[in-house]
């Protein structure tokens, strides 16, 4: 039996956690170690804190084809979307524009959800998308304009990357749904990113990812590793089994606001009027959205994970 008490700790901690990772990869950009390093390890030191757990839980023999797809949609909703979000703060993109653009990833959800699973957007729906749109562009103009003009034009377009990227991994997770528990899930995912980053620091720094040293940067990882890996993904894949993409994706609206609330304390970014009406109509825009959604159609359901140990 399902508590009713569940799925809104669940959510909760989804929205909070996930709204983390904006701030730590704020921190990682202010760090002495290069911010591509840096997450490399961040996701390295994640997947195999999962992987103890994994083992000491008595972890099972994984299916070969559950690995590699869990592998594929961890490379994109951990590694493709997190490389863009963090490319364009360390364009000078601020946390809470970066937040706002990526919040549009249930926008995109609901357009692609129709063909894949059955989930069909109205013309209210389409109506919503459009004013959830002048809103994050409203909050865009205000971030040039207020924002010390820091940020080149087209660093703006990479956290709508990160929305592609987290938009098919969503959809994918649900379509290729697997049988693995959490915890494998999990380990599979973290590791697929750590190689994504592992890769673009090489690329970028021509040799291994540099060891972090400095005390921000041990305090960036430890923020990412606890309450952005394990907290944030930890949540998104279990709201993602319990509650669905639809429902998911639409949490992820609720993260601006509580990404500005931890930017304003830390940071001091703080928007301006036009800023703060630019993000309550992304919001109106995107519930109205949401709320068109006709999820009648087919959708697959997650199977139920049942593990029965192997021998070998």
């Amino acid at each position: 039996m399902r508590a009713s008490w569940v799925s809104p700790l669940i959510a909760m901690g989804f929205v909070v956690c996930w709204s983390s990772g904006f701030v730590g990869g704020r921190l990682a950009t202010e760090a002495d170690t290069p911010v591509l390093s840096l997450f490399a390890w961040r996701f390295l030191l994640a997947s195999l804190l999962v992987a103890l757990w994994w083992r000491l839980v008595g972890g099972v023999r994984l299916a070969q084809r559950d690995v590699v797809r869990e592998m594929a949609v961890g490379s994109l909703t951990m590694g493709g979307y997190l490389l863009g979000v963090i490319l364009a703060l360390e364009q000078g993109v601020s946390t809470g524009v970066t937040a706002l653009i990526t919040a549009l990833q249930p926008l995109l959800a609901a357009a692609l959800a129709g063909p894949w699973l059955g989930e069909r957007l109205s013309a209210r729906g389409w109506a919503g998308m459009a004013i959830a749109t002048l809103g994050v562009l409203l909050y865009v103009v205000d971030d040039i304009e207020h924002g010390g003009g820091s940020a080149p034009l087209w660093a703006y377009a990479l956290p709508l990357g990160s929305v592609v990227a987290v938009t098919l991994g969503s959809l994918l997770a649900v379509r290729w749904a697997t049988a693995m528990p959490l915890a494998a899930t999990l380990m599979v995912q973290l590791f697929a990113a750590a190689g994504i980053f592992t890769l673009a620091a090489m690329i970028v720094a021509g040799g291994a990812p540099a060891l972090p040293t400095d005390r921000l940067s041990i305090s960036a990882i430890g923020w990412l590793v606890m309450l952005s890996s394990l907290g944030g993904y930890g949540f998104f894949v279990a709201s993602l089994r319990r509650l669905g993409v639809t429902l998911t994706s639409s949490l992820v609206y609720l993260t601006p606001a509580v990404t500005l609330l931890w930017a304003a304390a830390m940071f001091g970014e703080q928007p301006s009027a036009q800023g703060i009406a630019g993000m309550a109509i992304a919001i109106a825009g995107a519930g109205l959205a949401m709320h068109s959604v006709d999820t009648a159609g087919p959708r697959p359901r997650a199977p139920i994970a049942r593990h029965e140990p192997r021998t070998s």
